[in-house]
């Protein structure tokens, strides 16, 4: 029976809890759907009404915490969202019913949508399919390596190998900007080596160059939904404009072999103290005045005698040997006539390869690391080493820049005819119509008296500097101990190196962060 509850009421109700009574309910006739469940474990407000067939049940409180009228305006609320069909009276609407009653505190409000990481979230979902850095670098190495030159390869293996660039590790290529590439080669360049900082730029041009063709950048992702950098703009600052003197006192590109120093090279290589096979290509270097890679990579089937001038023998070398000229479709040859001097060493070389099958004139010495097989030609870095040995300040390229000066200065060999030997074009232009297209010559009578004065000269440079040298077992030592020294040093700047390197990737903060 429904009774029209009071305070009276509700203070009875507590006072039977507390005295165990037994176990009732009270009905409030005052608003409907309200009730008083009295028992042994306390009194509670309860909301229950009947709906065409459904029953809405819900625990409100107890008194005195929840008053009758706050009880009573809470089941009022819950009468009209039953009767609208607005709303179930549910634990969520009485935690919004004790809200607006003021019994309890109102929940923080959620915190406004940061848009940088609804933009980094919706970032991270497009770019899942396509390249990290890594991923494109061994892509495109791998595309280098099927396409140009060995060399090639590994010099663009390094550079993007580089630990500058560690900063790019785990970044998608498609979200590299040309200020994070030119943010990267401008430390390089203040940190004074700024000749790397142009290489690496070089380096990385032709890398996205490839990534933003068509058929790649469904991979890398570049030019996709109008994302991705262009980084042909990407160069190293202008150098400095005093050229930077090395430790050995040398200005980088300018230093030019002295009359002393070929001569030495030429004297040393002949005078059976360092390896044969090391002595022979430094003996090729001085007296054909050609760069360090094809020197090493000289091939046996590459040298032949020359049928129409007894004792003497051609080397031609072939474009894939040549700077340059796969990037040209250049398929001519670089022959040179070797005097017979030269022919002479040349000779028993050539034949011990024969024999041993292999394809190289000098042919790879020792593993270039631990676990690598002995196979292909000696590494070019030989040639430098042998020198610094010696004692001496040239390097290969400087000899060569010895044969362009002393040549002309000395010899007064005319500017064509020192072309001839140095320059693989030969002088000519690489895009001259009539030589590209219908000539065929390799030149050799002109070339052969210029091989013929320059061997002459360096003759006798060599005589000058072996008759300056003690005997050969001092001789020998004298390099023995430059070379350990040497290699010990290179230890030390290697160790000091990779501390370097551990300690920059530790402190490096990934772009992706």
């Amino acid at each position: 029976m429904a009774v029209r509850l009071s305070k009276t009421h509700v203070e009875k109700a507590l006072k039977d809890v507390r005295d165990g009574a037994r176990a009732y309910d009270l009905i409030d006739s005052q608003q409907p759907g309200l009730l008083l469940r009295v028992g042994p474990r306390g009194a509670r407000w309860g909301y229950k009404v009947i709906r065409q067939g459904t029953t809405y049940r819900l625990t409100l409180g107890s008194p005195p915490g929840l008053t009758l009228d706050e009880a009573r305006s809470i089941v009022a609320e819950a009468q009209k969202h039953v009767a609208n069909r607005t709303e179930i009276p549910d634990d969520a609407f009485l935690e919004r019913e004790f809200i607006r009653l003021g019994k309890v505190a109102p929940a923080k409000p959620a915190p406004p949508r940061d848009e940088r990481l609804v933009e980094a979230s919706m970032q991270y979902g497009a770019d899942i399919p396509y390249w990290t850095w890594e991923a494109a670098r061994t892509e495109y190495l791998a595309e280098v390596e099927r396409t140009l030159r060995e060399a090639t390869w590994k010099d663009y293996s390094a550079k993007l190998h580089a630990p500058e660039l560690a900063c790019l590790a785990g970044v998608k290529v498609r979200r590299v900007s040309l200020e994070d590439l030119a943010g990267v080669v401008y430390d390089v360049h203040r940190s004074g080596r700024e000749t790397h900082a142009v290489n690496l730029a070089s380096a990385l041009r032709p890398m996205w160059r490839w990534m933003w063709q068509a058929h790649v950048r469904i991979r890398s992702g570049l030019g996709i939904e109008g994302v991705g950098t262009d980084m042909a703009k990407l160069a190293a600052p202008p150098k400095s404009k005093s050229r930077k003197m090395r430790a050995n006192g040398k200005i980088a590109g300018r230093y030019v072999a002295t009359p002393v120093e070929i001569g030495t090279v030429l004297a040393v290589a002949r005078a059976g103290v360092i390896d044969p096979t090391v002595s022979l290509a430094l003996e090729l270097l001085v007296l054909t005045a050609q760069r360090r890679r094809p020197i090493v990579d000289a091939r046996v089937e590459d040298f032949v005698p020359w049928a129409e001038e007894p004792g003497w023998g051609v080397w031609s070398m072939g474009p894939a040997h040549r700077k340059t000229a796969d990037s040209r479709d250049d398929q001519s040859r670089h022959a040179l006539p070797l005097p017979p001097a030269l022919w002479q060493r040349i000779v028993p070389q050539l034949q011990a390869c024969a024999a041993a099958g292999r394809e190289h004139l000098f042919p790879q010495i020792r593993p270039w690391k631990l676990g690598d097989v002995v196979a292909g030609h000696m590494n070019e870095a030989a040639l430098n080493h042998r020198l610094l040995d010696m004692g001496l300040r040239a390097s290969p390229h400087d000899i060569r820049r010895g044969f362009s000066t002393h040549s002309q200065k000395t010899l007064r060999l005319p500017r064509d005819a020192v072309k001839l030997i140095m320059d693989h074009n030969e002088g000519i232009a690489a895009d001259d119509v009539l030589e590209g297209h219908y000539t065929i010559d390799d030149r050799l009578d002109l070339k052969q008296p210029v091989m013929s004065r320059w061997l002459a000269w360096c003759e006798d440079q060599a005589a000058t500097a072996a008759a300056g040298f003690p005997p050969l077992p001092e001789l020998a030592a004298e390099i023995a101990a430059r070379r350990r020294a040497r290699e010990r040093d290179g230890k030390a700047k290697t160790a000091a190196k990779k501390a370097a390197e551990a300690k920059a990737a530790e402190e490096v903060k990934p772009l992706a962060a």
